[in-house]
């Protein structure tokens, strides 16, 4: 029959390339004569109308579909496209793509509500008026050169500075009198006499009064009580903040603001798995697609229109992004600032979450509460404040800082609106909304006004604290109905609570706290006109990242600890420089845990239970990679139940991630987090208690030094205490569950993370570094002034720093080339592209033109005949496999016999996003492709790895040739080898498993390990871990230097592979979704979205044991499995194991382990006599999932696959727009105590 040979199956890289169905944000790069975007069509017979239909009155406007069938739907005619012109070079954001001229014309990052004239032509004398506060170029480029250059000087910064001195205009002339300390005070005296940086935008000091109550002191009203003034309060205000951002007539970003809410949606390809055509699915990308914007548009809209506004004036909202955070600003000291940040939702999420591009406008700086307060208390009253006392100062403190910048002039247009001129020339009346503030939990319940962690601790509901555990079961849905609400009784009862207080009564008395303490409120006015509650977004990295994961991952290292097991569990994240002997401990190797992507996935340099010094992107690393180095740790059973928990978290936490969502994602979203929730519950109930856990060394060292940081003469003991687990137990645990709906809300989690506002602190910290450490709080503010200042006049400057001329020089073919053609199969262009390092975003992959590394063909082969990577390309067999005749293959004929090869090879690909992107292989670092699967009844994705990459000047002459084909031509391809998948390891979303691959075996000769791909045929590069616990493996292939070029793989040496390796299905957002199914920007391609709905479930447990076979894949092996029909047995083997557990369990006095079931124990269900199991909710499964998972030991006839298929929950494929339905309820579970020990050691298991 012949060997098959693998070819993959040729899909489409879907980038525009013709005028015709362009999706609207790539209608830029065409040529400047292509016309707009569709335009927008208003009658109603060709308005779509998704999924659920609007009613018959209602009237839409909706844009054409793009390449994508994505369309936007607008309740009312906008009067500019905001995605009009949006270029292709915008969405792609690898830093290697090539930029276009347009791309390129904002010569520097800077802030985006900063005026932008053309260049000044600077003369010899170096003088014009443009340079503001500077008398001219000379002394403008020194003081810009100090401050856009980093403290920490380095050779480019001081070529920079020399390139300053001999730039055209510069005169040490004009230096005459010109001082550092004049610099600093022209920047901080100068205003511009309209606009920006004028006498109306600035900073501004003020002050506010704190009432100072005290017990037993009696006072009419709280203004008869004494105040204490707050002075030195730094801020701007708010409204002319918003005037001036959002009016600059020459910012490049005025025509991309979203300013009428729509709705997107999204038309999925046909599938050959739906009788019917799709029906339209809702996306949400950002807030001003959001059901918080729609709502609030709407909201105005049904305002009476203000008396002198034209018919058509847009009403538009400006929603309002908050984030506040303190951070330490030096390593030592307590120097620290709680900025304010404030975004603008109009504005894609893509500009404003960069950094670079300065779309954070600081608001003001909150002050901590001064101690001559206490002073002054002293003074007023003849004692100290209580704690209490203290609280409720620093509480007030805050919210009187709002209510400073929520001022008369702000909540007069918060109310009516403010007419203004946009940037884009549109006037409109604008009505600022506050949509989401984000912040971690303690600042929650100061902004909130509630007690932490009090009885009812959560600020958007009212669940009490000890009913917390309950998240994921019905009961707690209840209580998270129960939303809190800013209501006129709640704020009458903090009126009559504070009226008490200043009656004299004590803040901790009944008289106050009576008023209070139901909802666990304080007693604090707010001063938001909003029902605040719901603007407190969920905080993704405080609560799950540095929350409920880390805790998991803490006590996951204790047990381990006593378990004896974190050694090798280290091992299997980093290598350390040790003696030997503590190599053959860690079993004979300390294995690498592999990179990928751009620090996508860092080396793990150090011990990962020690946790030094870690950071959010840390422990999220951890959650990707540590299946498969915690598998085999633990016993079986336990085992099992952990890597359900870590696959459900890691699966949550990818769902939270994503930046596109549609509601068929949420639904799966939503059913996520209720396995997530049940996976925390069983492994609560069933693992930990197994478990007697302590301290780790690092906890109990941390919990001694804080012990005598307080009391210097406390002896703590360094013992290590017992810990139990108590993640469960927490407000961050039940705040998992407001994630879904608050998308849907607010938009996806990237909008309202609160690492927008930690990446933003880097600018604040620098210019504390530039401050005299006293006062600094204005200080900052002033530089943060003077850096917007001095990067609005760089940009009328011509002078380009020297580090700026090398990224032109570097970049001013291509542009010249994209200007020329924008053909993107150009050959000019391409060569120019890999000339120097770039690509163009809409080629799929780019290998450089350089033929420095070529050889010759046979000297190649004669140099590694006795290779075993090379025996299919010396032997005679290989006509056959192919198809094609011998005058067929000789006729292709490679110039001189040569090949030529890269080290590195660009692929460029569309993310689900609908964005650009771009991985890099590699195949000394990064090795690993995924390519789609051209058999029908394989897997969905082919893996391989590659081993070179060449390309060869090639020409056909053989029979059927044309005049073209007997040309020349550049071939470019790889080399790979490939991988399989473990057919019998059950895996993906339903079974809870990550994919596990494993390499052809070489020795079968049925097998075509080694062959040559297409680049074209590549989808993205591929994240592969080894499986640690099965070790490494001689039997696939003899020793090869060529198959074995990656670093790290399975060793130092050249004999051995991983016996397998795990698919890292949540590397990236893009790769996850590839996996999971559904992403609009892959068109289909891959899984699609009947295939996401699917993976939105879970198998059941079958409950069957296995019989020991011999011949598991362990460290050394590779034998054939051995087969076996006997279900029934198995069956039968098990249920009396399970029986015969029971019994012994009885005669001992206990009781048999039970499943637990929506937080509830449950009474074990009888052994089913069919040996079929039940239909049962996976995640209250209390033991090892042994059928489904290392199931080396048997292989499975037709029937039980069929079987298998049929188990698990069924999703209604009618609409695309109903929910996932959750898995069954009332199911139960077998007790799988008696399996245990008897399959441990057939199942590859090697004992530690």
């Amino acid at each position: 029959a012949g060997r098959h040979v693998r070819i993959p199956k040729v899909w489409d890289d879907y980038v525009p390339s013709s005028r015709s169905g362009l999706p609207s944000q790539y209608v830029a790069t065409l040529a400047k004569s292509a016309p707009g975007p569709p335009p927008l069509t208003s009658d109603p017979s060709q308005t779509r109308e998704p999924s659920p239909s609007p009613s018959p009155a209602a009237r839409s406007w909706t844009t054409e579909p793009d390449g994508f069938g994505v369309y936007r739907e607008y309740a009312k005619r906008p009067q500019r496209d905001p995605e009009a012109h949006v270029t292709l070079e915008s969405v792609s954001d690898a830093p290697d793509f090539e930029k276009s001229p347009a791309q390129d014309a904002p010569k520097y990052a800077s802030i985006a509500w900063i005026d932008r004239t053309p260049p000044v032509a600077v003369t010899s004398t170096g003088t014009s008026s443009d340079y503001g506060p500077f008398a001219n170029a000379t002394q403008f480029r020194l003081v810009d050169h100090l401050y856009r250059r980093s403290d920490n000087k380095s050779l480019d910064a001081f070529d920079d500075l020399i390139s300053v001195v001999r730039s055209p205009g510069f005169s040490p002339a004009d230096l005459a009198g010109f001082t550092a300390k004049k610099a600093e005070h022209a920047l901080d005296v100068w205003t511009s006499p309209s606009g920006l940086f004028s006498a109306e935008d600035g900073w501004h000091k003020s002050s506010v009064e704190v009432p100072l109550p005290r017990t037993h002191v009696k006072y009419k009203s709280e203004d008869s009580a004494p105040s204490f003034t707050v002075p030195g309060i730094v801020h701007r205000r708010l409204l002319p903040l918003v005037k001036l951002a959002i009016q600059d007539p020459q910012s490049h970003l005025r025509h991309v603001y979203h300013w009428m809410a729509h709705k997107r949606y999204w038309t999925p390809p046909s599938s050959n798995r739906v009788p019917y055509p799709p029906s339209p699915i809702r996306i949400y990308t950002d807030c001003y697609n959001s059901d918080a914007m729609l709502e609030a548009e709407e909201d105005i809209r049904r305002k009476p229109r203000v008396l002198g506004d034209t018919p058509d004036m847009e009403y538009v909202v400006l929603p309002m992004l908050l984030w506040s955070d303190a951070t330490q600003l030096s390593s030592f000291g307590s120097a620290a600032l709680w900025p304010i940040y404030l975004y603008f939702g109009n504005l894609s999420k893509y500009f404003r979450g960069h950094p670079t591009e300065f779309m954070a406008h600081h608001l003001a700086y909150i002050p901590v509460l001064p101690d001559a307060l206490k002073d002054f208390y002293m003074a007023t009253y003849g004692t100290s404040p209580s704690v209490d006392e203290l609280k409720f100062c620093k509480r007030e403190l805050f919210q009187k800082i709002w209510l400073l910048l929520l001022d008369a002039e702000f909540m007069h247009a918060y109310e009516h609106g403010i007419v203004l001129t946009c940037g884009d020339g549109v006037v409109r009346r604008i009505f600022p909304r506050i949509f989401t503030y984000s912040a971690d939990y303690p600042e929650k319940v100061l902004i909130a006004a509630l007690r932490p962690l009090a009885n009812c601790l959560c600020p958007r509901c009212l669940i009490p604290k000890d009913k917390v555990t309950q998240a994921g079961t019905k009961a707690d849905e209840r209580w998270c109905n129960c939303k809190r609400q800013d209501t006129d009784a709640l704020r009458a009862k903090i009126l009559r609570a504070r009226k008490n207080l200043f009656k004299g009564y004590s803040i901790t008395g009944k008289m106050v706290t009576s008023w209070l303490n139901a909802e666990s409120l304080t007693p604090i006015q707010v001063p938001h006109n909003v029902n605040f509650y719901d603007i407190l977004a969920p905080d993704l990295m405080h609560e799950f990242e540095l929350g409920v994961w880390k805790g998991i991952f803490i006590h996951l290292m204790r047990i381990l600890q006593g378990d004896n097991a974190i050694e090798e569990f280290n091992g299997r994240y980093v290598l350390n420089t040790i003696p030997s002997v503590c190599f053959t401990y860690l079993r004979c190797r300390m294995r690498r845990m592999p990179t990928f992507g751009r620090d996508r996935i860092r080396r793990f340099w150090h011990n990962v239970s020690s946790r030094k010094r870690l950071a959010a992107r840390d422990y999220e690393a951890f959650l990707l990679t540590i299946m498969p180095a915690f598998e085999g740790l633990l016993d079986l059973r336990d085992d099992q139940i952990v890597s359900d928990l870590l696959f459900e978290l890691a699966n949550w936490h990818a769902l939270a991630k994503l930046r596109l969502h549609t509601s068929v994602t949420l639904d799966i979203f939503r059913s996520s987090t209720k396995h997530m929730y049940d996976a925390i519950h069983k492994f609560a109930e069933n693992t930990c208690p197994r478990y007697q856990t302590k301290e780790l060394p690092s906890e109990a060292t941390t919990r001694v030094q804080r012990a005598k940081v307080a009391n210097a003469c406390a002896q703590p003991s360094g013992t290590r205490r017992p810990i139990a687990f108590k993640v469960h137990h927490t407000y961050k645990f039940h705040a998992l569950g407001d994630f879904p709906d608050y998308i849907q809300r607010s938009g996806p989690s990237d909008n309202y993370n609160t690492q927008v506002g930690e990446l933003e602190h880097r600018h604040v910290k620098r210019f504390y570094a530039r401050t005299n450490r006293i006062t600094y709080e204005i200080q900052i503010a002033q530089k943060e002034r003077k850096r917007s200042l001095l990067a609005s006049i760089r940009e009328k400057d011509s002078f380009r720093p020297l580090s700026m001329l090398k990224h032109d020089r570097k970049t001013a073919e291509i542009a010249s080339a994209e200007v020329r053609d924008r053909s993107v199969h150009t050959n000019t262009r391409q060569a120019a592209a890999r000339a120097l390092g770039l690509s163009a975003p809409a080629e799929h992959h780019v290998i450089p033109n350089s033929q420095r590394d070529g050889f010759n063909i046979w000297n190649f082969l004669d140099d590694h005949e006795t290779d075993p990577a090379i025996k299919r390309l010396l032997g005679a067999d290989a006509a056959p496999e192919d198809g094609f005749s011998d005058e067929q293959t000789g006729g292709v004929q490679i110039l001189d016999d040569r090949l030529y090869q890269h080290k590195t090879i660009r692929i460029n690909h569309t993310t689900y996003d609908m964005r650009r992107e771009q991985d890099t292989i590699n195949p000394r670092t990064h090795a690993d492709v995924m390519l789609l699967s051209s058999d029908s009844n394989d897997d969905t994705y082919w893996y391989a790895r590659v081993l070179n990459i060449f390309h060869a000047h090639v020409r056909y002459a053989g029979p059927g040739c044309t005049r073209a084909t007997q040309k020349m031509q550049r071939v470019e391809f790889m080399w790979v080898r490939w991988f399989e998948r473990d057919l019998s390891y059950k895996a993906g979303f339903q079974h809870r498993r990550l994919p596990r691959l494993q390499f052809l075996d070489a020795n079968d000769p049925d097998n075509v390990s080694f062959g040559f791909v297409d680049p074209d045929d590549i989808l993205r590069a591929a994240y592969l871990i080894p499986a640690f616990e099965h070790g490494g493996t001689t039997e696939l292939l003899g020793p090869s230097k060529l198959a074995r070029r990656l670093k790290d793989d399975g060793g130092d040496d050249d004999d051995d592979d991983w016996c397998y390796l795990h698919v890292c299905m949540r590397a990236t957002r893009d790769i996850f979704m590839r996996h999971l199914g559904g992403g609009v920007g892959h068109r289909g391609i891959g899984n699609s979205i009947e295939d996401s709905k699917e993976n939105a479930t879970r198998r059941s447990r079958r409950g069957r044991g296995r019989k020991k076979a011999i011949g598991a894949r362990v460290g050394n092996t590779a034998q054939p499995l051995p087969q076996d029909d006997s279900d029934e047995s198995d069956v039968v083997s098990y249920a009396s194991a399970v029986e015969d557990n029971a019994r012994s369990e009885q005669e001992k006095g206990q009781q048999p382990d039970v499943g637990f079931i929506g937080g509830e124990d449950s009474s074990e269900e009888p052994d089913d006599p069919d040996g079929a199991g039940k239909d049962m909710d996976a995640q209250t499964n209390t033991g090892a999932d042994f059928s489904d998972h290392e199931s080396e030991m048997e292989q499975r006839d037709d029937t039980d696959d069929e079987a298998d298929d049929s188990d698990g929950e069924q999703i209604d494929g009618g609409d695309n727009h109903q929910a996932v339905v959750s898995e069954l309820e009332d199911s139960e579970e077998f007790n799988d105590n008696g399996s245990v020990d008897t399959v441990y050691a057939a199942e590859g298991f090697a004992p530690l």
